[in-house]
């Protein structure tokens, strides 16, 4: 469903969910020029068709001889839109052919979002020199790439406050300031922080008030290894990971060439499980990305490769030319190195796709040997069970093949067709249909599995649509999983009027270098291969699509990068706040960190102690920088009012999946079932953790988008804190939040007296009991109003969603 034009210009993100700014304006808005304009209206030409310059910023911002083309916010007074609309028979661009709707719809969202262009614009009488980033050899020498060389903790003069080796890290920059730690926080505000941080929820009276009792020191360090030992532990880190994922279980859109992922949940409960068996951070990646290419890993961890297999792609409508659905083969790929250079190594490689990096030590030629790793692997739904390897390479192809022809055959069929030689072509397809189906047929008693899976691609088409569609977004408990495996993807362009893409199982592309990010003009061929200034010696990748090899990288070149950019998130997991605030950028445009010596020393420890998640968060949690109080200090909010130096945890909001979980768990009907498919989020019924709800990249949960829920359309950074009214309005209206208010009223109704009915109401919500002032100011509510009322008065409360 597309997103209403006015949602595009409030928020700047596309109709596929990208943020509308100059990465967008470089992947999706200069190549189509570059493509279709540049070679009538260029500044180098003699003479520009129209007066009009379209390859620099000044030129189009100008416009022609009939003045500006685009109107930054008003795209319906842009006569580029027009153009490109074929709305007016004398003014049509490009004069080649109407372009996808698709590419209208991203120039209509970037002019919406205020026609952002990144281009440097020439001062009068000057000529430009083209913005240039670091060389390799440079770039070698930046902090984030260096060795983790041991270090030892800085001296302190107040010798007594560490408890670990990091807080003297942070000690000596506060006294380095002049200032001093706050103070240990109680211990009830203690248990309250771990159980949200490590399980998700806040912790009921009891488990409260048994902490509070213990005074053995041990009962901290304690406390925390029960809750790491917890099943829930995994559901709470494993959303975090998710987060950086992005996981979703369907696409931006629904055609039938980019449907629903049924088995993403399956990658889901494998990110939940691993967590929890502190899986080493270096192999749970090596096998998100290519677990069916090591030997160790059993068939059941191949459900890891849903971070590859459910990633986003686009629908690729193969009525349009070769190139147009080469661009969008391409933007697949550029996806995926954003996903996996930005979420594992903190650099933002998508952006030399169309140039060198304008600021970072990355060539173009380092974007497109990574672009042939993914150029090399195909998304697939595989068997969960031991299939021959031949019949499964066999399997995989025509899976795709049946995907392919039923899709074309009913898209020639149902919808009335400019496409020549339509009905001879559909005759052919469906020819090829009923022989790839003679052959499937004869697994049938080996694999019947496999058969089954296959059938809805011969069965009679459904009365209306283009393709085999999956109804709805509904998963599915068969034994699949979406999962990727090594091919060659080409695009087969020698039909005209008709595009299909060519899998080549076991063959590995090497891609060319694509001019301004044009599949139209491809330079030199590029072998694949890794980052040139992270690699050591030979950095090619291979054999095969060498996604295993680019794992091993990650994690021998690049493993001091690696281990920063994961600390780092953990820390900002903890405390609200990593040390380099741009987690998902440690390049020149991000931002430094605060302490870096403090993420150098905890990145060594990390790799040190087997990359163990487990252990990473024990060290940060026992350290007494972790248990300061979090009430502000006049003199430091002055000082230091963003809390750069850690002088105090900063309390902050609960995020969305623990602020339900906690009401659900409060109101007695939390369910702790583990693992399965997703369920609808907003379904009253509908009491299951959230972690186990859908997530649709399509449509996401109202409840989700309104408290901060990351975009999985692309790896998250972090969580943008907002406070909005419609938060509030969720919390005072929603059937939800009224159902929860109802459960607790009436799981205390009958105790009988109304100052035990009140206290208890305040254990299950809040979690302690009530003070005079607030007995009596119940009492006085109760005179006029009922019980579910208050209960949902005090969940309104800021107490509720506080994370102290």
């Amino acid at each position: 469903m597309l997103r209403p034009l006015w949602l595009t210009i409030a928020t700047g993100v596309s109709l596929l969910g990208q943020p509308v700014d100059s990465k967008f304006f470089e992947a999706r808005i200069r190549p189509v020029l570059a493509t279709h304009c540049y070679s009538c209206h260029s500044a180098k030409s003699k003479a520009p068709m129209g007066g009009l310059v379209l390859d620099t910023k000044d030129g189009l911002a100008a416009g022609g001889v009939n003045g500006p083309i685009v109107a930054p916010g008003k795209p319906a007074a842009s006569r580029l839109l027009t153009a490109l609309r074929y709305a007016d028979p004398h003014l049509q661009m490009p004069p080649t052919g109407k372009l996808a709707a698709a590419v209208i719809a991203d120039f209509e969202a970037w002019i919406a979002a205020g026609a952002v262009d990144p281009r440097a614009a020439a001062a009068p009488g000057t000529v430009t020199t083209p913005l240039r980033g670091m060389s390799v050899e440079a770039g070698r020498q930046w902090w984030a790439f260096q060795p983790l060389t041991p270090a030892a903790a800085p001296p302190v003069r107040q010798a007594a406050w560490p408890r670990k080796p990091l807080d003297a890290f942070v000690l000596a920059k506060l006294e380095a300031g002049g200032f001093r730690p706050s103070p240990a926080a109680d211990r009830r505000t203690l248990v309250r922080r771990a159980y949200i941080d490590l399980v998700g929820f806040q912790p009921t009276y009891e488990e409260v008030e048994a902490f509070a009792a213990d005074p053995s020191p041990e009962a901290w360090p304690k406390l925390i290894d029960k809750l790491l030992a917890l099943p829930q532990y995994g559901e709470r880190w494993g959303r975090h990971w998710m987060d950086v994922a992005r996981y979703g279980e369907d696409n931006a859109t629904a055609e039938a060439t980019n449907q629903p992922y049924p088995y993403a949940w399956r990658y889901r409960d494998w990110i939940i499980e691993a967590i929890n068996r502190d899986v080493p951070y270096d192999r749970f990646v090596k096998l998100q990305l290519a677990a069916d290419l090591m030997p160790d890993a059993p068939r059941n961890d191949w459900r890891a490769l849903g971070y590859l297999g459910a990633a986003p792609v686009y629908h690729k409508d193969q009525r349009l030319s070769a190139d147009v659905i080469g661009g969008f083969l391409a933007d697949d790929w550029d996806e995926r190195i954003d996903a996996v250079t930005r979420g594992l190594l903190g650099m933002t490689v998508a952006c030399a796709r169309c140039h060198d990096h304008k600021f970072d030590p990355i060539p173009t030629k380092d974007y497109y040997g990574l672009a042939g790793v993914f150029a090399s692997t195909a998304r697939t739904e595989r068997p969960l069970f031991a299939v021959d390897p031949a019949v499964e390479a066999r399997y995989l192809w025509v899976q795709r093949r049946l995907i392919d022809l039923r899709y074309s055959a009913n898209l020639l069929t149902n919808e009335a067709s400019t496409v020549v030689g339509s009905e001879q072509r559909v005759a052919k397809w469906k020819a090829e249909i009923e022989t790839l189906k003679s052959e499937v047929l004869t697994l049938q008693a080996r694999y019947p599995a496999l058969v089954a899976s296959l059938e809805r691609y011969w069965a009679p088409p459904e009365p209306r649509g283009a393709g085999p569609r999956r109804r709805g977004n509904a998963a599915s408990t068969e034994p699949f999983m979406n999962a990727v495996y090594d091919a060659a993807q080409y695009v087969d362009g020698t039909d005209a009027h008709y595009t299909f893409l060519d899998y080549r199982p076991g063959e590995a592309r090497d891609v060319p270098v694509f001019r301004n990010g044009n599949v139209a003009t491809p330079g030199a061929i590029v072998p694949r291969h890794f980052l040139s200034v992270l690699a050591r010696g030979d950095n090619r990748l291979g054999p095969g699509s060498g996604r295993r090899e680019l794992a091993e990288r990650i994690f021998t070149d690049a493993a001091p990068l690696a281990a920063r950019v994961m600390v780092n998130r953990v820390w900002g997991w903890h405390f609200g706040r990593p040390l380099a605030a741009t987690a998902s950028d440690f390049g020149v445009q991000g931002e430094a960190p605060t302490h870096p010596e403090l993420l150098t020393y905890l990145a060594g420890e990390f790799v040190a102690h087997g990359w163990s998640l487990k252990w990473l968060n024990r060290e940060i949690m026992t350290s007494s920088a972790y248990q300061q109080a979090s009430r502000p200090r006049p003199e430091m909010m002055k000082a230091d009012p963003t809390n750069a130096l850690l002088w105090r945890v900063a309390p902050r909001r609960m995020d969305i999946e623990a602020y339900r979980d906690t009401l659900l768990r409060a109101s007695g009907r939390l369910d702790h079932t583990a693992g399965g498919p997703s369920q609808d989020i907003d379904a009253p019924e509908n009491v299951r953790r959230t972690v186990y709800g859908r997530v649709s990249r399509n449509r996401l949960s109202a409840l989700l988008k309104n408290y901060d829920f990351p975009d999985p359309m692309q790896s998250s950074g972090g969580r943008d804190l907002t406070t909005t009214s419609l938060q509030q309005l969720f919390v005072l209206n929603s059937q939800f939040v009224q159902d929860a208010a109802a459960a607790i009223a009436k799981a205390v109704h009958d105790i009988p007296t109304e100052p035990r009915r009140l206290r208890e109401l305040y254990r299950r919500l809040l979690g302690r009991d009530p003070n005079p002032a607030e007995l009596d100011l119940a009492r006085r509510f109760l005179a006029k109003g009922t019980l579910t009322e208050y209960a949902h008065v005090l969940l309104s409360t800021n107490e509720e969603i506080l994370w102290p």
